[in-house]
């Protein structure tokens, strides 16, 4: 069969028009890989200079300024996390197969720590910034008494930082008990030698230990916001339930992962190892991009290399077979001009007569016909079957285009799916269009992220950051109090603009403690809300504590980690968890907070007094002067807490 290529690529390009054509005038996005025209269609033709122009807009657009249409917005939900997950592998250890429960109520959460703590056989530590001498806070000791009598290994590590007038009553009978209760950098031995000292961020006394981590056995884990005190438990277990905050426990390979971040905050490595894994994450993205490349060029480019890399052994095979039939028929030629000069000559007839009379067969001499076939009869085959062989070639690479253009028409329509998905307005209570299949289509990964101010280690900010400029749809923050630093405020400014749904819940002027903080953050609310960012106040009976994040209805995050400047500082613990499930379960709490909050209108917040904007001010400036007094040598853009230069 043969094919004619350019009346086949003429029809196949028109098809893929029309439908291009008619997505493109349901949609106002333009920004498709289009480039064919179709020669016989003038309707189509100004189409598709309309769609050109329009291209050329929102590409000019995109350059002058920060729009709905920058930044990744053609990617589908699949590609997009794929590429969210390919970078946040290398920030933490992953792992497969655990089952995270997350705590709304905190008397629940202590409860299953207490019993947890009872069933124990092996070990338990905990770890965490506030140990107060309360009901809980002795309470909890005793039942760390209880296993350590049990013959259980206990250890409890509290920060200083958070129990500046010191614990030593309340562990005091678990010291006697065997115990072993370390005391997390002292106060008043790191501040004389860090300002006598050079003032070394190394050594400042700010750098903190904020993680709350408790491990039982091994084998279950409990991790996020909840310190030991009558304030973080629910008045049901003996607590005041004065905070509002979430808490989640980890049954599976992820608690290992917890145990070696608790090892990290008694002995953290050397820096050396954090510039390591960032060389590391650094290779690896320069890895992707040079796979992504070579992928694209053997996607678009493979019919051509393949007949390039072909060519040279085609053609030495057809010279060869035409040098052999040349030769063939050279010969065949000198042989039928020898015959001809036999049959020219009287005595052949002669001896072939007389052979005949004297007794011969004459059957054994034949004749030339006999002898050899005509010359031309074996070119016109060669020439045949050259010609078959170069039909046969061309109808692969048409079948290589094809295959080719349908592979480029079906991208083609995923990502104007996938521009239409995002203009889309959704329902609160709805997912993410694609988060459920693709959950299905990939295995719960869970994710335990650490930050070491000790070795470099800026893992979590790292992951928020990649999270916050990739998500698709959807990015709902709850935080005490919000100072994010400059990448990350520029991350979410980004997310807005180009039609993601990010909002922040955080405490009011009432529900915020420490309550200055409130002011440092209505300093910034303005350039968060004039990227299209929704903030809302809480405004509940308890202080808003949680840290959680929730992105696209597939991933989730509970840990200690504020948006705030000093957890960049402090040693912090989050784990992250890939799963529609508990995503979904998180969406729900966070708008079952929103009903008991206030979203701040951009309008109000313009007319707010002239008092208020003196203090958000005054209050924002003296948190950026303690911040470089307390970490004077600290340099890192990245990290900076200075956003007047954002747009």
């Amino acid at each position: 069969m043969r094919v004619d290529g350019l009346k086949f690529r003429s029809v196949l390009r028109s098809l893929i028009f029309e439908n291009a054509s008619s997505s493109l005038s349901c949609s106002s996005f333009a920004n498709g890989p289009l480039s064919h025209e179709s020669p016989s269609s003038t309707e189509g033709n100004r189409t598709l200079d309309v769609c050109r122009s329009n291209v050329s807009v929102g590409r000019t657009s995109c350059t002058s300024g920060l729009n709905s249409r920058m930044l990744f917005r053609d990617l589908t939900f699949d590609d997009r996390w794929d590429r969210i997950q390919r970078r946040l592998g290398v920030l933490g250890r992953l792992s497969t197969g655990n089952v995270v429960t997350p705590f709304k109520d905190s008397g629940e959460a202590f409860r299953c720590k207490w019993k947890a703590i009872d069933e124990a056989k092996k070990s338990v530590l905990w770890q965490t910034y506030i140990c107060k001498d309360d009901n809980v806070g002795r309470f909890s000791v005793k039942k760390l008494v209880e296993a350590q009598e049990r013959g259980c290994r206990t250890e409890l590590l509290y920060d200083c930082g958070g129990n500046i007038t010191g614990r030593r009553r309340l562990v005091d009978q678990l010291k006697k008990a065997g115990a072993n209760v370390i005391e997390y950098r002292p106060m008043l031995s790191l501040v004389f030698p860090y300002f006598f000292g050079g003032m070394k961020w190394e050594c400042s006394p700010g750098i903190r230990n904020h993680r709350k981590i408790l491990i039982v056995d091994d084998a279950v884990g409990f991790c996020g916001g909840l310190n030991i005190g009558n304030e973080y438990c629910g008045k049901e277990k003996g607590g005041s339930g004065r905070f509002r905050d979430t808490h989640c426990s980890v049954v599976g390979p992820a608690v290992l992962h917890l145990r070696e971040v608790c090892e990290d905050t008694k002995a953290p490595r050397p820096w050396k190892w954090s510039w390591v894994r960032w060389r590391q994450i650094a290779s690896a993205a320069v890895k992707r991009r040079y796979m992504e490349g070579i992928n694209a060029k053997e996607e678009y480019l493979t019919a051509t290399t393949r007949y390039m890399r072909n060519k040279g052994k085609h053609y030495l095979s057809s010279q060869m077979k035409r040098a052999e039939e040349g030769t063939t028929r050279i010969m065949m030629r000198m042989r039928w001009k020898r015959q001809r000069a036999l049959l020219c000559q009287p005595s052949f007839f002669s001896r072939r007569d007389a052979a005949a009379t004297n007794g011969g067969n004459r059957s054994t001499i034949m004749t030339s016909d006999e002898q050899t076939t005509k010359p031309g009869d074996q070119a016109k085959k060669a020439v045949k079957l050259q010609r078959d062989r170069w039909h046969s070639m061309k109808r692969r690479i048409a079948e290589c285009r094809v295959r080719a253009l349908l592979k480029a028409q079906a991208a083609f329509t995923r990502r104007v799916a996938a521009s239409q998905t995002i203009d889309t307005v959704l329902c609160d209570a709805a997912p993410v269009p694609g988060a459920r299949e693709y959950s299905s289509r990939r295995v719960a990964v869970t994710q335990v992220l650490c930050s070491n101010p000790h070795t470099r280690d800026w893992s979590i900010p790292y992951a928020f950051w990649q999270v916050s400029r990739l998500a698709h749809k959807r990015l709902w923050v709850t935080t005490p109090y919000y100072m994010p630093h400059r990448k990350l405020m520029r991350a979410l400014q980004l997310a807005a603009r180009r039609g993601v749904d990010v909002r922040i819940l955080a405490g009011s002027n009432t529900t915020t403690d420490p309550w200055f903080m409130w002011y440092a953050s209505n300093y910034i609310t303005g350039w968060l809300m004039s990227a299209g960012v929704r903030i809302y106040e809480y405004r509940g009976d308890q202080v808003m504590h949680v840290k959680t994040v929730v992105v696209d209805s597939i991933w989730t995050s509970i840990g200690s980690y504020n948006w705030d400047m000093m957890s960049n500082k402090n040693m912090e613990v989050c784990v992250c968890h890939l799963d529609h499930g508990l995503a979904r379960e998180m969406e729900r709490q966070f708008l079952e907070d929103v009903k008991v909050s206030a979203e701040v209108k951009y309008e109000d917040y313009k007319r707010r007094s002239l008092w208020l904007r003196f203090a958000s001010w005054f209050i924002y400036m003296g948190l950026q002067a303690m911040e470089k007094l307390t970490f004077r040598t600290f340099r890192d853009a990245d990290l900076s807490s200075k956003i007047d230069g954002l747009d």
